[in-house]
Order: C-alpha cells, then structure tokens, then sequence
C-alpha cells in the first residue's frame, strides 16, 4: 500500500543550505582527547586518595589509658629526624617514630601517672651515637620519676645494649646472641680496582685530613685520616664503656678486657653481670604486667602496653594553647643542588627546597625563632653557599639556631655558621673544614680497549678535564687555584662567624674531622647539648624561661593523600618533572621487586653498607659538582 501522506512543510524562513559543514565532529573528538584523559586522571586521583585516605586512617581509634600502662620503645624502624608521608610509599623510607617524637613521648611518660613503667624492645641498630645518647639521656631522666625500665633484646648489636643499660632488668633468650666488640672502623680502599680497569684520580685536597678521596685513590688511610678517625673512633668506646660500667656496676676496666673478647652468648653475658636473666619476650612481657598486677590470675596475662605514637595520640600535649611558637626546620642528608625531584625518595638536602622552607618558617609571623637541625656529612661546594647566604638573610629578622645531630660536618657545619648559635651534642661528628676536588680521568681505560683520542681545538683550554685525555701541568695548576679559592673563602667564613683570626682559624680546619666535644673546646660550637637543648636556647633568645611551653612546628610539613598525590605528579610547583623515575619507582614498589644485586647487597653489614651508600652518594653529588665540602667517611657506632 502506498503511503500518500504529504511531506510536512518547511517554515517560511528556512533556506537549504547546500555548505553546511559538520563542525560539531572535530570538536567533539578533540573535546574527547582532552576530557576523557582528564576524567580518567581525576576517578584515578580519586582512587589514590582514597586509598591514602584507608592507609593514613587505618584503625585511627585512639584507646584511652588504662590507669597501668606501659610505654613501648621500639626503635627497630629506625630514629629519623622527620618523617614525611610519599605516594606510594608502602611502608619504604624512615617508619618512625622520629627522634623528637620519641623525647617528647619518653618526657610526658615521666609525669603521667597512667604509664607505670617502659618497655625497651628493639632497635639501635646502624644509628649514630649522638641521637642514640639523646634517647638514653632521656630515658635516664625518666627514671627519675621512680618508675621502672625493663629491655629485651635477642640478637642484639652494641647500639641496642648502649640503650638497654638503663633498664633496670635486661632479659635475652638463651639462644640469643649480642656483638659485645671493641670499637673500630673500616672502608674499601678501591685504588687496586681502577688501577686495573685504567682509571685514575686527581685529588686536589685542602687540607692533609681532608681524606674523602683516599678510598679511591689509595690503597690505605693516611696517617692524618689515621688520626682522626681513631679519636672519634677512642670518644665513642670510652662513652660506650662508662655507661656500662656506671649502669651495670663493672668496673671500667672489666668492660674493656669484655669488649676484646668479642660476641657473646647469653651464659657468658650472664655470668659477667651484662644480663640479669633468661627469657623469651613473652615471658618478659607475662612478667611485667604480673608486676602491673599481682592479683592477677591469669597464667599468661597479656601486658597494656602502648607504642609510641599511639601515646602521643592518647596523652595529653603539654604545648596546647602555648603563646609562642618555634620552628624546627630538619636538613638530613647529603647536599645537593636545585630541588628534590622525587617525592618517593624524600631524604637529601636540596638548596633549593630548603631555602623554600625556611623562608617559610621566616614569614610566618606566628614563628618567634628556627632551629635548624643539621644531621648531614656535606656535599655541594656551592649549594652550601647558596643555604649560608639565605641563613645570614633570616637571622637578621629571626633567631636561627643551629641543632648538630649525629653529623654536621664540612658543607653541614658550612651551613650550621650561618646561625646565631651553635648547638652541637658530644657525640657529634662535626668539623671537616676543607675542600676536596677529586677527578677521574679514563685515558688508561681508552688505552687498555684500544680506543684513541683525537682533537681539533681553539686553545690550549678547550680540552680541560677531558676524562679522556691525561691531565697536563697547567691544568692540575688551576684545579688547585680554583680549590684553593674556595678553601680559603670557607676558612674566612669561619673566622668571621667564630669571631677568630684567619689562621688560627686554618688550624683548626685543614679539613680535620672533630666530635662535637672537641669542637666545642676548640670554640667552633657554642652550646653542649641535642634538639632540647637547642629549643631552650631559641626560647632564650625569645626572652622565655625554659620551663615555658612553647608550639613547635616542624619542615618540611607532613602531607595529607592529595597533597602527596599532586608532590608526586609535579602538580603542585613549576619545577621541572621527573615522571619517568616516579612511575618506574612506583611500580617497582607495588609489584614488590628486589633485584638479585640488591638483595645481596642487603645482607652486608650495616656498617659497610652504610660506607658503600655514602661513596655512591659523594660521586652522585660530584657529577653535578665538582667541588665538595663532604666528610671523609660515616662513623656508625658499631
């Protein structure tokens, strides 16, 4: 059947329009390309903060008191100045809790009547005396209060006991084991292996202890590295021996002839008084909360116990509505140039990223004064500098106090000049005041696989520091002009800052590696003491007696899931990006991966592991500068 309905008529103004072009379809697929990525990335940011949101909440519930706690201090994630929260982190880096969380918890422990006593379970391990003795001191203190410390350890180093002897009770299983050794100190020497693959170094050093460059280009120490490394080495044995023999009642000499002797079972740690008893951990706890409550009768009562920072979570903050306010911004690390490009990796002093914080700390006017903590070997010649001018621009209008942690040496004690006053902890390894420019040059190694050089320049200069080519007279001559010139602006700094004349001042640098106890004698510190001292002098400066509570506020700032988020994606400066390290990093760290190398590599002692990561650490900031204001070695307390 034909349909004979008629056409529907068009209205008066209509025009067939025989161009018409379909416009709406390019821009629908370009509008496509932008937003359908951007919509993707937003449900994927979505998802990663909210898994954030799961990791950093976690079972956030903060359990009230029982009226018979006891405080656990357990250092086995290590005693990091700060901790701050990266993407994607799982659990890698610093666990905490940081070393001022762990004063302040041990503090308010003191005075609470609901904590009875301290449980000293682990950790020491690899930690720098100066922090380490920070801890004790503050645990010796709590005892004060007369309340117990008990301490467990199984396989225990020289750290964990050093910390463990202001227990009133120490415990180890029978089968446990404890490296009771003299102390010492030892590096590869790697001169034997270039020597072989034809690599040589040119070492321009200001002055003879300035040895960060032996490693690589001799076979030994030097006898000024000798020196200096046997007195820090003579200081932290003879600390490590009075604590024993004040807290454990053994005459000094006893330890000594024990500390020859070597590792030691739990019998011989017995019978030689170091121990008070046989015990598994659950046994130790079992006795400790029967201490908590003898009328109990359970077999095996579970001991009311709480970690750290679960009790700075459930006590109260004594600096609660505190009228002024102190900044503690932390420099951990190696120094470095520019600013740090990798969130996953938060370790490090970066010029340019600290300069940014303490600016920060200097315009908040709710900040009265800043303590600078320095735990840091050096690194950069010239971001040093870059930190030491931007110091010298802030003390102007706000106290700057230096805190010396384990380690404020050569560019960390560069730095450390810079402030009003100078802080630094007995054990601290401080000093190094020197300049080391340490050049490879692999003319050997193109001779040895057969390849040949060949130039066509404008100069006798156009060549300098080629790695392929033999360093000549002329330029070995202004390689030391250049390290000199800086070695003596350093020196002069120095002078100005300690208010000494120039080469008194040379004495004392010559790159000489210092404790922080000779440093101070030797008037390059003005202070004895760890952060809480540092505080109680910025309080002073602020015109506070020391028993004043003041808010402290740290840098760098912890960061919330997003603010993490946007760190890791560069969205939240206009730095150059690194996404291709970011996402590499990532992805290893959600799959879980330890290459083969690596995992060897983490089954070598701490204290050699620690030297080889230094090392690397010295050539990675040494790619970008040539000259460096870096100590010549760590010194692990083991």
């Amino acid at each position: 059947m034909q349909d004979t309905q008629a056409p529907i008529p068009h209205p008066p103004s209509y025009q067939p329009d025989k161009k018409r072009t379909r416009w709406w379809i390019p821009v629908s697929i370009i509008g496509g390309i932008i937003l359908i990525p951007a919509i993707m990335f937003a449900i994927f940011a979505a998802f990663i903060v909210g898994i954030f949101a799961g990791l950093e909440s976690g079972d956030t519930e903060v359990k009230p008191l029982t009226t018979a706690t006891v405080l656990v201090v357990d250092l086995s994630g290590g005693l990091p100045e700060y901790v701050v929260t990266a993407p994607f982190s799982l659990g890698d880096g610093p666990k905490g809790p940081t070393l001022f969380e762990t004063l302040d918890a041990i503090e308010r422990a003191g005075t609470d009547p609901n904590i009875k006593g301290i449980y000293i379970r682990n950790g020491g391990a690899g930690m720098g005396m100066a922090k380490l003795t920070e801890v004790r001191d503050a645990l010796l203190a709590f005892k004060k209060s007369k309340k117990f410390i008990y301490a467990f350890i199984d396989n225990g180093t020289k750290s964990q006991y050093y910390l463990a002897t202001v227990a009133d009770s120490i415990f180890m299983p029978q089968e446990g084991l404890l490296e009771f050794n003299a102390f010492g100190a030892s590096a590869p020497f790697m001169k034997g292996l270039f020597d072989k693959v034809g690599v040589s170094w040119h070492v321009e050093q200001f002055e003879e202890y300035k040895s960060a460059a032996e490693t690589m280009s001799r076979e030994n120490w030097s006898q000024p590295a000798k020196e200096e490394v046997r007195a820090l080495i003579e200081q932290r044995q003879t600390m490590f021996t009075n604590a024993v023999a004040t807290s454990r009642n053994i005459p000094a000499s006893k330890v000594t002839a024990l500390l020859s002797r070597g590792l030691y079972v739990p019998d011989s740690l017995l019978a030689h008084g170091l121990i008070d008893g046989f015990a598994r951990e659950l046994e130790v706890k079992e006795r400790i909360q029967k201490r908590l409550d003898p009328t109990t009768k359970d077999e095996h009562p579970k001991l009311e116990s709480i970690s750290i920072n679960r009790y700075l979570d459930a006590s109260d903050d004594p600096t609660i509505n505190a009228e002024k306010t102190i900044a503690i911004v932390y420099a951990s690390g190696a120094i470095s140039d520019g600013v740090n490009k990798n969130p996953l990796d938060p370790s490090g002093i970066y010029s340019k990223t600290l300069i940014k914080q303490l600016r920060a700390a200097a315009d908040d006017d709710d900040i009265e004064a800043i303590v600078l903590r320095i735990d840091s070997p050096g690194g950069s010649a010239y971001a040093s500098d870059e930190i030491w001018a931007v110091i010298n621009e802030i003390r102007k209008n706000k106290p700057v106090i230096a805190s010396m942690s384990d380690v404020a040496a050569s560019g960390g004690y560069y730095i450390a000049m810079a402030c009003d006053t100078i802080v630094t902890h007995p054990a601290t390894i401080t000093g190094s005041i020197g300049v080391i420019m340490a050049i490879p040059n692999f003319a050997g190694t193109a001779s040895k696989i057969g390849v040949t050089v060949d130039t066509v320049s404008m100069g006798a200069s156009a060549n300098f520091m080629n790695p392929l080519m033999p360093l000549g007279d002329a330029d070995k001559a202004q390689l030391r002009t250049l390290g000199a010139g800086i070695y003596k602006r350093f020196v002069s700094k120095v002078a100005a800052s300690r208010k000494k004349d120039f080469e008194a001042t040379r004495l004392l640098a010559r790159g000489r590696v210092w404790t922080g106890e000779a440093a101070l004698q030797a008037g390059l510190a003005d202070v004895s003491g760890g952060i809480r001292t540092a505080i109680a002098v910025a309080k002073k400066r602020i015109g506070l007696t020391e028993d004043v509570k003041v808010d402290i506020v740290s840098y760098p700032k912890s960061e919330d899931g997003l603010q993490a988020l946007l760190s890791m994606l560069n969205l939240d400066n206009d730095e150059e990006s690194t996404t291709e390290a970011l996402a590499t990093a990532a992805f290893r760290k959600i799959r879980g991966t330890e290459p083969a190398l690596e995992s060897v590599y983490n089954r070598v002692p701490v204290g050699l592991r620690q030297q080889v990561s230094y090392s690397i650490m010295l050539a990675d900031v040494a790619a970008q500068d040539r000259v460096l204001m870096a100590l010549p070695m760590i010194y692990p307390m083991e």
